[in-house]
């Protein structure tokens, strides 16, 4: 078997471990969650911290309902070893179409706040908007996490244990 990757990009199973890019882009996609828990651990201003970041609180729920899909696919990241020990390998086949549908759901969502502001432009929505473009394109040519996905989906051959009598 020829190795694809260098080997600091390997855990110890043999297995190709996530970029460090893919975590950067799962916290940009649930940055509305952080915000979430950082203002509710603040318990004197967490509602005026809610405030500055999301005025307006449906804009708050429909990024959360963005981000929903982001943290899944941290959630699937974190209990990797579970989901390989109970052969429930197909699971990772739901990484990419859910970071894929969260961030065109944030490039949709800043597309019509733009809208709503009849294109004025605005920093937050720029760089965001930019941000998320560069997300698409990484989600989309990323051969490191292709080659994870790939990796992912073959089960571990598990060699039955003999008894000992």
């Amino acid at each position: 078997m020829k190795i694809l990757l260098p080997l600091k990009y390997y855990d110890e199973a043999g297995r190709v471990k996530p970029a460090v890019s893919l975590y950067i882009c799962i916290a940009f996609l649930s940055r509305s969650l952080l915000i979430l828990v950082g203002s509710v651990s603040v318990r004197e201003n967490g509602e005026q911290l809610l405030a500055l970041f999301y005025p307006d609180k449906q804009y708050l729920y429909i990024s959360l309902a963005i981000a929903f899909p982001a943290f899944l696919v941290l959630l699937l990241l974190g209990f990797r070893e579970k989901i390989w020990n109970a052969d429930r390998c197909w699971m990772f086949s739901c990484i990419k179409p859910l970071l894929i549908f969260s961030v065109l759901a944030d490039l949709g969502l800043h597309i019509m706040l733009a809208s709503m502001k009849y294109w004025q432009f605005s920093w937050v929505i720029a760089v965001t908007l930019l941000l998320d473009s560069l997300i698409v394109y990484f989600l989309v040519k990323d051969k490191h996490t292709q080659l994870m996905l790939k990796d992912w989906k073959k089960s571990i051959p598990t060699t039955p244990v003999k008894p000992m009598i």
